[in-house]
């Protein structure tokens, strides 16, 4: 389990720079649009387009990293006052409903693609194809999925296993 935590969060600090590095474009682009429209009244043409694609790249890129830093809300005032039995059985069976809900929303993105495709769907200005940005969001979702099943494995082997429960205890507060 150990390994696979350390592999996840390896995996998950990678896929933040993603994350880091369209948030980067994103503000560089911005300012300079920003700079010539008021400057030189001649603003950078897609610069909407590029924005655009470039948050679906920051925002479903950083959700994996947010989960094993433990920077997503946990709502655990009741849970944390249970026995540990149900303490980690309701804990487990949240883990794995987000992990389910994750699951299908890969699976979605993953037909999606194909949709995309199909349809040439693209930008409206720079004709930039959104197949593979929803390809990189499709990735995204999967890994998060992933370390959400990896928390759920976790808060239930922490039923038989105390250093499993101290892990998944130690971001409750």
């Amino acid at each position: 389990m150990k390994k696979l935590t350390a592999l996840s969060r390896l995996l998950c600090r990678y896929v933040s720079y993603c994350s880091m590095a369209a948030l980067v474009l994103i503000m560089g682009l911005m300012t300079v649009d920003v700079l010539l429209r008021h400057l030189f009244n001649r603003p950078i043409t897609g610069g909407y387009d590029i924005v655009t694609l470039a948050m679906t790249i920051l925002v479903f890129s950083s959700w994996s990293y947010a989960q094993v830093e433990h920077g997503h809300v946990h709502v655990t005032m009741f849970v944390s006052m249970m026995p540990p039995l149900p303490r980690f059985l309701c804990f487990g069976f949240t883990s794995i409903l987000s992990a389910g809900i994750m699951g299908f929303a890969t699976a979605g993105t993953f037909q999606q693609i194909f949709k995309m495709i199909d349809e040439k769907s693209s930008t409206g200005t720079l004709l930039i194809p959104f197949w593979p940005f929803m390809a990189l969001e499709c990735l995204a979702f999967a890994i998060f999925t992933l370390v959400l099943a990896l928390d759920a494995a976790k808060s239930i082997g922490a039923i038989f296993d105390e250093d499993l429960a101290k892990e998944v205890q130690a971001f409750w507060s």
